[in-house]
């Protein structure tokens, strides 16, 4: 909670376990309560659970694109943020997910997550308390701790699976439970998940349209003034989460790990809110940002809470469902821990086969070997070629990308200006007038779709620079390449290509820079 923790004693440690099943059973029949209590969104949610005392809580499903049919398969995702001001905890790193349950289709897997933050009501019917809920059950649930969390989820799952187990989803033969999201679970989902553009995934913040203001309860004028509000008041993420940003901050399963520039860091620590709060203002909420808190209060020793600490569930499921899915897994890993071995026991040939020619006492068999060499030496050219080709290639195209999206943004500007010179003639407007703005006006809509689309095949060829040739392998193309172009007279090409080469070192230190300041590195 950034901007003032606000951090408060957690009382009596006693009132953190919540109910049992049994207590929530001891009302008799109770009402169900009506939607807007449990789900305010005008579309419903993808799943409804019920709770004791005629509560419920809805859920989102997240995808996760994958081979669903490959158990060890799973989603290579890039999450945080670039910067040195916070890169200590929020660098750029990346992250394996996959989700407990698998689609019709097997292309995707998907994890559910709740769509609102835990109410006050619901944390009530949680308890065994089924009084009349009454409005102020949508206030977001504050003032928990870890640890207490951690029960609200475990006594929800015993609920579940002894009151109504055929609301479960099941993953195999296992039904689900309910737990904190991992730290990737909500940051992926927080910025959109598959739904999301791609050039907005990486951005700070999941919109690029309107204010904090629009999406989230914060300390700011207008907002929040320091109260945690109603869930769902704000408008919904693109995967239809509310309060994703401010109001409660919320609390993961793991605990606080440090950024090693790219990695996780080995050292473990004390428990991590995401997304901000009511605490935080606008420019300290965005989907990266993490914060650290000590399990315990050090003067009291009591587990720690905070004003503004919430939660949100996440339905998962275990990972080994029944023997027929253990062995399926096991068959999987075996045969790719073989293929692995095998690629590392070829992985330097040419030292091996040096070495065996010099051990080998047999001049016949020693010849044989070093006609073997000297194929492998030739075939290793080969691959060298091959990528020093692949290289130039995309560098070549890179070029071009740039000079496409620098005509292109000079066409936009002069269709621009042929519009306003149009609309400002004076005299009267008739209908061939206004066919003719209309056509103008159509056609520079078109060639923003088209710098929309350079701007992908731009990204496309800096990403695979950067992720698939070989820094020295990079400076030797562009190097080889600049000079035949200079000495072809090419200097337009020429110069396009340097200017390919200085984004490649922009996009180098940024990599999740979004389409807007692609555009913008693109044109200066």
């Amino acid at each position: 909670m950034r901007g003032g923790r606000a951090i408060v004693l957690a009382g009596m440690a006693a009132l953190a376990l919540y109910a049992t099943a049994s207590q929530a059973e001891d009302a008799s029949d109770p009402t169900p309560w009506p939607r807007e209590l449990y789900d305010p969104a005008e579309a419903p949610a993808d799943l409804v659970l019920p709770m004791p005392c005629g509560a419920a809580m809805a859920f989102q499903k997240v995808a996760v694109p994958l081979a669903a049919a490959d158990p060890l398969a799973d989603r290579r995702v890039r999450l945080g943020q670039s910067g040195e001001a916070t890169g200590y905890a929020e660098y750029l790193r990346t992250v394996f997910l996959r989700g407990a349950f698998t689609g019709e289709d097997a292309v995707e897997t998907y994890y559910y997550i709740a769509r609102y933050e835990l109410t006050q009501g619901q944390a009530r019917a949680l308890a065994g308390d089924c009084a009349d809920p009454g409005r102020r059950a949508r206030l977001a649930q504050g003032g928990l701790d870890w640890f207490r969390a951690v029960a609200l989820a475990r006594d929800y799952t015993g609920w579940l699976i002894a009151n109504a187990p055929e609301t479960l989803p099941r993953s195999g033969d296992a039904p689900a439970f309910l737990r904190l999201p991992t730290e990737a679970e909500w940051e992926y989902a927080a910025r959109g998940g598959a739904k999301v553009d791609a050039s907005l995934f990486g951005a700070p913040v999941f919109f690029d349209e309107g204010t904090m203001g629009d999406y989230a309860l914060h300390q700011g004028a207008g907002s929040a003034a320091g109260r945690l509000g109603p869930v769902g008041l704000r408008a919904p993420n693109p995967l239809g989460l509310f309060d994703v940003y401010g109001n409660a901050e919320e609390l993961v399963i793991e605990p606080f790990r440090l950024n090693a520039v790219g990695r996780v860091h080995g050292q473990a620590g004390g428990v991590v809110t995401r997304g901000g709060s009511v605490f935080s203002t606008a420019d300290q909420i965005y989907s990266a940002q993490r914060t650290e808190y000590p399990p315990f209060d050090a003067a009291t020793g009591a587990p720690l809470s905070g004003t503004g600490f919430g939660m949100r569930l996440v339905l998962s499921a275990p990972v080994v469902t029944s023997d027929a899915r253990l062995a399926e897994i096991r068959d999987r890993w075996i045969a790719q821990a073989t293929a692995q071995q095998d690629a590392e026991t070829e992985a330097d040939p040419a030292a091996r086969l040096a070495g065996l020619i010099e051990a080998e006492p047999d001049p016949s068999r020693a010849r044989a070997l070093s006609e073997l060499q000297l194929e492998f030496r030739r075939s290793r050219d080969r691959v060298q070629t091959a990528l020093a080709q692949s290289a130039r290639a995309t560098l070549l195209a890179g070029a071009v990308f740039v000079e496409t999206i620098l005509e292109n943004a000079d066409a936009i500007q002069a269709k621009q200006g042929s519009i306003r010179m149009l609309i400002s003639q004076p005299g009267r407007k008739s209908e061939m007038f206004n066919r003719q703005v209309q056509g103008h006006l159509s056609q520079l809509e078109d060639m923003r779709r088209l710098q929309e689309t350079y701007l992908l095949s731009l990204s496309a060829a800096l990403e695979t620079l950067m992720a698939d040739i070989p820094a020295e392998a990079r400076g030797r193309a562009y190097a080889v390449l600049s000079e035949e172009l200079s000495l072809s007279g090419q200097t337009r090409t020429a110069a396009m290509l340097a200017r390919f080469w200085d984004d490649l070192a922009v996009y180098a230190q940024r990599p999740d820079m979004d389409s807007a300041t692609l555009l913008e590195v693109a044109l200066n």
